[in-house]
C-alpha cells in the first residue's frame, strides 16, 4: 500500500528570493533523504507561499524491504595472516561496515581472492523512518541570511510558526525549531485566518484553496498574469511584460488580487523608463502601455495585493505614494534640464572611474578619440560618433541618475534630445549600455553599436592593461560581460572588425606609452584572446565544438568572419563528402607541419613524377585559382565543395601510393611542399587537424 507524504513548514513571511531558493533545495533534499532511508517513492511536488514551504511526495510505500549487500574488502594477502587470523585491515573493514569478524570470509573473484562479507539490513516500517527523514530535511534548508529566535539554536529564513507532517491520514511525529508536527495548518492571513486541521495529505491543495491560499507557485503566477493582462486590456492598453516583477510579486502573495491605480497624465512628459522605474523598482507596480504600437505608457498602474478587502483604500494609498514618487522624479528632471548635457561634461573630471584608469572625464576623452576609428568601420558619421562619445557619461552627474542609477544612458538620451542634439547622437547615448546582461539585446542602431563598442573596448583594454584580470569565478569589473557585449554587437550588426585593430586603436587613443611596443603587442594579444574566449563560448552553443575549434585555429581576430566560417563548415559537414574529406585533409595538415615554406618551383615540380604525385599536382593547380576566388567572395560552402570534388580523391590516392618521408631529402621536401601548399589553400578557413576523429 502506498500513501502520500506531506511536509509543510509554516513561517513568517519569506522574501521571494528565500522562497524560490528554499523550494529549489527541497526538491532535491527530500528525494535525497528518502533515498538515504531506502524509501522508494513517486513524484515530488514542491509548493509554497510567503508563509509556507510544502512538499507532497506521492506513492510512498508503507514498508522498506530487507536488503542484503555484498561487500568486498582488501585482498586476502592483506586481510589474513599466514596462520589464518584476521589482520588490522580486516578488522577496520568490519568496523567501518558495522560487521562482526565472524561475518567475514574470503571469496574468489575475477581479480583474485578478496575479503568478502554480506551485510544484511533489516526491513522497516516507513512510518518509523520518516521522522528522521523530515528532521534532517528541515535542517538542511539554508538561506543567504538566517534568523534565530527565542532561545533556540535553530536558524531559518524566518521564525517557524507551525509544522504539518502527514503520511496518508496519519501524523508523522517529529520536531523542528521547537515545534512538534501535527495536522493543523493555516489559511490566508487576511481572508481565512483561522487555523484548521487536514484530514489527509491528499486533501492539502483542496483544503488550502478553500482557505483562499493558492499554494502552487506556477499556478499562482499564471493566475496573477491572466488577471493583470485582463485589467490592462480593460483600460484599452496592454500589460508591459516584466519577468523580474512577475517572479518577484508572485512570491509576495498567497492569492493574487489586482488593484488598478491612476496618475496624472502630465507625468507622461517624463521619460517612460523613468516612470516605469518608479513603478518597478520602488513600488513593484506593473506598467500598462498603449496598443497603438508606440510602446508609450498609459497613465495607469497595476498593483498585485494579498487581499481583496477594501481595495479602494489600497488604491488611494498607492496613488498617493505614486504621486509623491513621480513628483520627486519630475523635480529632478526639471533641475537637470536647466543646463544642457554638454555643460556637465566638465564635472566628470571629479568623478573617479578607477584609481588606475583616471576619472570619467579621462574615459570620455579616450572614447572620443577612439570613436572615429570605430565609426569608420561601421560606416556611420564620425562627427556624430565623437559628439556622442563626449556626452555619453554626462548624465552620471545629473540628479535624476543619482536617484535612479538604472536610467544611465536613457536620461542622457532624454536630455540630449531636449538640448537639440542630433537624433543619431541621442540614440547612441541611450543605447550604449546595451547589452546590460547576457540575455539583453545589443544596441539596435549602428550609432548605438559604435558607442557601445568604444565604451567596452576602452574599459577592457584599460583594466587588462592595469592588471585587473578576472580570476576563476571572480570578475569584479565585469570584463567577461564586456567582452561578450563586444562580440555580440559585432555579430548582430555583421560588421567585419579586427579585434587586434580595435584593441590597438584603444591603446593609442589612451596615449598609452606601450602602444606600438612589444609590451603593447602583448596586451593587445591578451585582449584578442579574452574576446575570442567569449566568441568560442557563444559559437559552441550553436555549433559542434570541434568545428568551432578548427575554424578559430585558423584565425579568431574577426568575429563575424569566424562565425561565417563555422556556419559554412557546419553546413558542409552534413554532406556525405565531409567525413572522407575531413580524414584526408587531417592527414595533409598533420604531415605538412614540417613542410618548407615558399611556392613550388620548377625544380620541385620536376621531382614529382610518380603518377599519384602528378595527379595531385595537376588537380591542385587547376583548383587553386578557382578556390582563391571563392574564398575572396566568402562563398565558403562552394569552396569546400570544390575541395571535396577536386582534391579528395587525388589526396587519397597520393597517401595510398606515395611514401612521403623519402630518404632523399630533396624529393621529400618537394612532396612536403606540395602538401604544405594544399594545406595553406584551406588553412586560413579551418585547421582540419583540429577536428575530432
Amino acid at each position: 500500500m502506498a500513501d502520500t507524504l506531506l511536509l509543510e513548514i509554516g513561517c513568517e513571511e519569506l522574501p521571494t528570493s528565500y522562497l524560490d531558493g528554499a523550494l529549489a533545495q527541497l526538491a532535491d533534499i527530500i528525494p535525497d533523504e528518502l533515498a538515504k532511508a531506502r524509501i522508494t517513492a513517486g513524484s515530488v511536488r514542491v509548493l509554497g507561499t510567503p508563509r509556507r514551504l510544502a512538499v507532497l511526495v506521492h506513492d510512498v510505500p508503507s514498508t522498506v524491504e530487507a536488503r542484503e549487500t555484498e561487500l568486498l574488502g582488501p585482498a586476502e594477502s592483506a586481510a589474513r595472516t599466514a596462520d589464518g587470523a584476521w589482520t588490522k585491515a580486516a578488522e577496520g573493514f568490519a568496523r567501518k561496515n558495522e560487521l562482526r569478524l565472524e561475518d567475514l570470509s574470503i571469496a574468489d573473484t575475477p581479480k583474485g581472492r578478496y575479503l568478502r562479507a554480506v551485510k544484511r539490513v533489516p526491513g522497516a516500517e516507513t512510518r518509523a523512518l520518516l521522522p528522521g527523514v523530515l528532521t534532517a530535511a528541515c535542517a538542511r534548508v539554508s538561506f543567504a541570511k538566517a534568523m534565530r529566535w527565542a532561545n533556540l539554536d535553530t536558524a531559518f529564513g524566518r521564525p517557524v510558526q507551525w509544522l504539518v507532517a502527514l503520511l496518508g491520514g496519519d501524523v508523522v511525529p517529529f520536531s523542528f525549531a521547537g515545534i512538534s508536527a501535527g495536522r493543523t495548518t493555516r489559511g490566508h492571513r487576511f481572508l481565512s485566518p483561522a487555523a484548521f486541521e487536514l484530514a489527509a495529505a491528499d486533501d492539502y491543495l483542496r483544503a488550502l484553496a478553500n482557505a483562499r491560499v493558492q499554494a502552487d507557485v506556477a499556478e499562482r503566477r499564471a493566475a496573477m498574469m491572466h488577471t493583470l493582462r485582463s485589467a490592462a486590456e480593460n483600460e484599452g492598453g496592454m500589460l508591459r511584460e516584466d519577468a523580474f516583477l512577475e517572479r518577484e510579486v508572485a512570491g509576495l502573495v498567497e492569492k493574487p488580487f489586482v488593484v488598478l491605480g491612476r496618475f496624472d497624465e502630465a507625468f507622461l512628459e517624463l521619460p517612460d523608463l523613468l516612470v516605469e522605474s518608479v513603478m518597478r523598482h520602488h513600488q513593484r507596480y506593473f506598467a500598462v502601455q498603449r496598443r497603438d504600437g508606440s510602446g508609450r505608457l498609459l497613465p495607469v498602474f497595476l498593483t498585485v495585493v494579498n487581499t481583496a478587502l477594501d481595495s479602494d483604500t489600497v488604491r488611494r494609498g498607492n496613488e498617493r505614494v505614486m504621486r509623491a514618487r513621480l513628483s520627486d522624479a519630475a523635480f529632478f528632471v526639471a533641475q537637470d534640464r536647466k543646463n544642457p548635457l554638454a555643460y556637465r561634461v566638465a564635472a566628470l573630471d571629479a568623478v573617479v572611474f578607477h584609481a588606475k584608469l583616471g576619472s570619467y572625464g579621462d574615459k570620455t576623452r579616450r572614447m572620443a578619440a577612439l570613436s572615429e576609428f570605430v565609426a569608420e568601420r561601421f560606416g556611420t558619421d564620425r562627427d556624430h560618433a565623437k559628439r556622442a562619445a563626449t556626452l555619453a557619461k554626462a548624465d552620471l552627474v545629473t540628479l535624476t541618475v543619482g536617484e535612479f542609477p538604472e536610467l544611465q544612458g536613457e536620461m542622457g538620451r532624454f536630455l540630449a534630445t531636449h538640448d537639440g542634439e542630433a537624433a543619431e547622437v541621442a540614440t547612441a547615448i541611450g543605447e550604449h549600455y546595451l547589452p546590460r546582461g547576457a540575455t539583453d539585446g545589443v544596441a539596435p542602431s549602428r550609432e548605438g553599436a559604435v558607442l557601445a563598442l568604444v565604451d567596452r573596448i576602452d574599459t577592457l583594454v584599460g583594466c587588462l592593461g592595469a592588471g585587473l584580470r578576472p580570476t576563476g569565478s571572480e570578475d569584479p569589473f565585469g570584463l567577461r560581460r564586456l567582452a561578450n557585449g563586444i562580440v555580440r554587437t559585432l555579430l548582430h550588426h555583421r560588421v567585419n572588425v579586427s579585434l587586434k585593430g580595435l584593441a590597438s586603436a584603444a591603446l593609442s587613443a589612451a596615449n598609452d606609452p606601450r602602444a606600438g611596443t612589444a609590451a603593447g603587442d602583448t596586451l593587445v594579444g591578451e585582449v584578442v584572446a579574452f574576446c575570442a574566449d567569449r566568441l568560442r563560448a557563444l559559437l559552441d552553443e550553436r555549433f559542434g565544438r570541434d568545428l568551432v575549434r578548427a575554424c578559430m585555429a585558423a584565425g579568431a581576430d574577426d568575429p563575424v568572419d569566424v562565425e561565417e566560417r563555422v556556419a559554412a563548415l557546419a553546413t558542409f559537414w552534413s554532406s556525405p563528402a565531409a567525413a572522407d574529406l575531413g580524414v584526408a585533409f587531417k592527414r595533409v595538415f598533420n604531415i605538412s607541419r614540417s613542410a618548407p615554406s615558399g611556392e613550388l618551383g620548377d625544380a620541385d615540380v620536376a621531382l614529382l613524377t610518380a603518377p599519384a604525385e602528378v595527379a595531385l599536382l595537376e588537380a591542385f593547380t587547376e583548383a587553386r585559382t578557382k578556390l582563391a576566388a571563392l574564398w575572396k567572395e566568402r562563398r565558403h560552402v562552394e569552396a569546400l565543395e570544390l575541395v571535396a570534388r577536386t582534391l579528395r580523391a587525388p589526396v587519397d590516392r597520393f597517401f595510398t601510393e606515395v611514401f612521403v618521408m623519402d630518404k632523399d631529402e630533396t624529393l621529400r621536401a618537394a612532396k612536403l611542399k606540395l602538401l604544405g601548399r594544399i594545406a595553406d589553400s584551406v588553412g586560413h578557413f579551418a585547421q582540419f587537424d583540429a577536428l575530432d576523429g
